[in-house]
């Protein structure tokens, strides 16, 4: 696909509703498409001016060679109260990485579909769709969740239907997919660059990561290092891995260790979750669906918001079942359906001057106080606090990140713990003075020194608290910060107390 030059493809066209300015479009708009990943992978990273070269060449990706991606299930934690009792739940997300060639070609054509859906929502309106785009306005789920509260305020009399959609990236349609690309383009087939795109996202092989652990007899490099290595040299690769190799789809099935939903009847679908491409077209197979429940909703006199496979209706009372019936319509359209476990019901209402929540079964019908869960927070009518399972995944994390430097201080005979990354990742004491004045400073662009962690979610929390103006939360983050203090200080007198050895 040429970006400078005129678009010679004279095949009939889609009728468009909206006006592209497409092919010629410059190469500023698309900055920030590169970026140097560390991961080591089966080819060997590639500077900026190689990655523009092949990106940039409709021919050249035409004909690129994509290499399999490695699948690396991640382990996600959730918790839900039942009976009053906490139940957690653990799965594994099928998480894949591409090769570093790869991985530019769908940051850098990932930027070219965000550019013309973004065309799309500003004709149309796209104000519904929360996830994977940059506002004029930057904004994150806290300022979506704060919205969809102040809403719910202002309604006061409303029935709000939180739904989640199953299988979200895996259960893509392949072929509506293709469709919505070619609309987006206004072609009748997809040009040769974007269907060898296309193809690499839906008719892809994986291997995991425990197969190249098996095949190579313990740990794979996991950085590429200085020297930029890979995983193994192309020989090595043709003999000992491309025997592993099996298709995504069914592995991502596999790993997830349930059926495919019957939605999909057999056929293959799904995109991978992890590639720089994959949101872009997420959105892009929900363009017109997103369209349909928003108007629908709008009918209602409710409002629609999508934030990837998290949907939110807030509607008059008395609505929300036929708000629910019509998501479940449209997403049936396109191959989809609602989990009906997470589906979320609540009815609120004035109770004494006081605005309540109240839990709604299936039907309707009320059950207990309760309150809706989005974007991580929950709200009752009156406080907007964060989710207690994103508090508790991380209490887990901590605590276990706590353990290693205790055991760490033990295997190296030392009788206080190394607190310095503690205090930095797992406290709101941040950098402090600990790695000197040059730590990273995101208005300069500074870069983080040699051993200094990332700030973890204590900034996620100071930006929550910031946000939203919440004394819940406020009063939340002095609890957690309190307990993992406690923790720390219990890792260190235990190693004060341990017998020396002679």
């Amino acid at each position: 696909m040429s970006l400078d030059g005129d678009d010679t493809d004279k095949r009939p066209q889609h009728a468009c509703s909206h006006r592209i300015p497409r092919y010629r479009i410059t190469m500023d708009e698309y900055l920030g498409w590169y970026r140097r990943r560390s991961y080591a992978h089966f080819d060997r990273p590639i500077s900026e001016a190689q990655a523009r070269a092949l990106v940039t060449n409709p021919k050249l990706v035409s004909s690129h060679a994509f290499w399999p991606v490695i699948l690396n299930p991640q382990k996600s934690v959730s918790m839900k109260e039942e009976h009053g009792y906490r139940v957690w739940n653990t799965k594994l997300r099928p998480i894949v990485f591409a090769a570093h060639s790869d991985s530019h070609i769908y940051a850098y054509y990932a930027k070219v579909l965000g550019k013309f859906l973004e065309d799309k929502y500003s004709l149309q309106g796209g104000e519904h769709v929360l996830a994977y785009r940059r506002f004029p306005r930057p904004r994150c789920n806290v300022h979506f969740a704060l919205e969809a509260f102040e809403e719910i305020k202002k309604k006061e009399s409303c029935e709000v239907v939180a739904i989640d959609v199953e299988g979200f990236f895996d259960s893509l349609n392949h072929q509506q997919l293709n469709l919505a690309w070619k609309q987006l383009l206004c072609k009748d087939r997809l040009p040769d660059d974007h269907y060898a795109v296309f193809k690499a996202c839906t008719q892809d092989t994986a291997v995991t990561v425990p197969t190249l652990r098996d095949i190579f007899g313990g740990e794979i490099k996991r950085r590429t290092g200085i020297s930029g290595e890979a995983i193994c040299a192309p020989k090595e690769f043709r003999a000992r891995v491309k025997p592993h190799l099996r298709s995504r789809h069914k592995l991502v099935w596999e790993v997830k260790r349930k059926p495919a939903p019957a939605c999909l009847k057999g056929l293959p679908a799904g995109i991978p979750q992890g590639l720089p491409i994959s949101a872009v077209l997420a959105n892009l197979y929900f363009y017109d669906t997103d369209l349909a429940i928003r108007e629908s909703i709008r009918s209602l006199d409710g409002s629609y918001r999508r934030y990837s496979d998290d949907i939110l209706l807030i509607v008059p009372k008395g609505q929300g079942k036929a708000a629910e019936l019509i998501v479940q319509k449209e997403l049936k359209k396109i191959q989809l359906q609602v989990n009906q476990e997470k589906t979320i019901r609540c009815r609120f209402g004035v109770t004494n001057g006081v605005l309540r929540s109240i839990s709604v079964d299936r039907h309707f019908k009320e059950q207990n106080l309760s309150s809706v869960a989005y974007l991580g927070f929950t709200f009752d009518g009156q406080h907007l606090r964060v989710r207690d399972s994103t508090i508790a995944r991380f209490v887990i994390k901590a605590k276990r990140a706590i353990e290693r430097a205790r055991i760490a201080a033990v295997e190296n005979g030392e009788f206080r713990l190394k607190k310095r990354q503690l205090y930095t990742q797992l406290t709101s004491l941040g950098y402090g003075q600990a790695y000197g004045n040059g730590v990273y400073d995101q208005t300069r662009g500074n870069i983080l020194p040699k051993g200094a962690p990332r700030l973890g979610f204590f900034k996620y929390l100071r930006l929550a608290e910031r946000v939203t103006g919440s004394a819940a939360v406020c009063k939340q983050i002095r609890q957690i910060e309190n307990e993992v203090f406690r923790e720390i200080d219990g890792a260190e007198k235990s190693l004060g107390n341990r017998p020396v050895s002679a």
